[in-house]
């Protein structure tokens, strides 16, 4: 190991072992969620301000469950006043080049982004993680459409899974849904794709994370039931512009909760039959054509691994497999959204028409 590598696990165990002391001298409140089949109980303290900051959690929230796979303490400094250690991390002395400080290991794993003023922790040999945030009233809107994205990554590398940068739709109920998965980079239609079918009364997964699991043959589970959509395309969702949380800041990507107003829509999981990379054709019909793995993989591994720089190895080893597992589309994409909507409700109704494979 080297000096600094020593410096910063020394500085996050310091930082781990201050939030530690606090959980446990603390009375806090909890909350299970089911994530992925697992339960994940949210503790914070009375009156700390992050309730806003879990809405994208909302319809996994199930009753009180006895036990629990992880342990997730959330911290509101401007509220709870922890008393962490001087740190190298906080300070941003461990990566200066790029303004992040972060460790990872075999069994923990931490992530300070200080523009935002969050700190991820971590540690799957206790199954117990921390999410620290400076201020939860001023915490950014990325933070809140996707809460704990990074403990949520390194949780479920634990298991074999991701946590993927893509759109998912479904269909059909309960064991079996069935769906697939919409990836490629920002602007080819994902979101577009999955509003459409979500307005055509299609099931709704994921617009922009979604995980999959480890097992064999895959399920895709609902990460957040946020939706997000370019601003310059506000104009092509006007029956949504009631359910937009911060249409006056300019400088954030509007956002909303499918769960808020579309609560029976939401599919908890499905099996995929397909990952689709769609285009904005401007085609007469929507229509689908097979493409490589190999392909696919380049469309979907930038932005999952990019957005998690401690996970984003086994979060491409998963990828792989994925797309080696699954059949990969290209999408062209009609203008019409009914189109679209009434095309991928066909993928998946029926994919062996399509000359699809079972999923093995």
């Amino acid at each position: 190991m080297s000096a600094a590598d020593a410096v910063a696990r020394d500085a996050i165990r310091a930082l781990t072992a201050a939030l530690d002391s606090a959980a446990d001298a603390r009375a806090t409140t909890r909350r299970a969620y089911r994530i992925a089949g697992e339960i994940l109980a949210v503790h914070a303290t009375a009156g700390a301000g992050v309730d806003p900051l879990l809405d994208a959690w909302a319809p996994l929230q199930v009753g009180d469950a006895k036990s629990s796979a992880l342990d997730l303490f959330i911290w509101n400094d401007a509220v709870d006043r922890v008393a962490l250690p001087d740190s190298p991390v906080l300070r941003r002395e461990l990566a200066p080049e790029d303004g992040l400080g972060g460790y990872s290991d075999a069994e923990s794993h931490a992530f300070f982004q200080p523009a935002a003023g969050v700190l991820s922790i971590f540690d799957a040999a206790r199954g117990r993680a921390h999410w620290w945030l400076r201020d939860a009233a001023t915490t950014p809107y990325f933070e809140r459409a996707a809460p704990c994205k990074h403990i949520l990554q390194w949780w479920m590398a634990t298991r074999g899974g991701a946590l993927l940068h893509s759109a998912a739709i479904a269909a059909g109920e309960g064991a079996k849904a069935r769906g697939i998965l919409i990836s490629g980079p920002s602007g080819s239609g994902k979101s577009s794709t999955a509003l459409a079918c979500l307005d055509a009364g299609l099931g709704f997964t994921s617009d922009d994370y979604v995980i999959v699991d480890g097992a064999t043959p895959p399920r895709v589970h609902l990460a957040y039931s946020t939706a997000k959509v370019l601003r310059g395309d506000l104009g092509r969702f006007g029956d949504h512009a009631a359910h937009f949380r911060n249409l006056a800041h300019e400088d954030e990507k509007p956002m909303m909760f499918v769960d808020q107003f579309a609560r029976a829509s939401i599919r908890a999981s499905f099996a995929p039959v397909a990952i689709v990379l769609p285009r904005v054709a401007h085609a007469r019909c929507t229509t689908f054509a097979p493409i490589g793995a190999a392909e696919m993989l380049r469309a979907l591994a930038p932005s999952s691994v990019l957005l998690f720089p401690l996970a984003g190895a086994r979060a491409l080893a998963r990828m792989a497999a994925l797309c080696s597992r699954l059949p990969c589309l290209r999408a062209d994409l009609a203008d019409d959204p009914r189109d679209v909507a009434a095309a991928v409700a066909a993928l998946i109704a029926d994919p062996a028409s399509r000359g699809l494979r079972a999923v093995a």
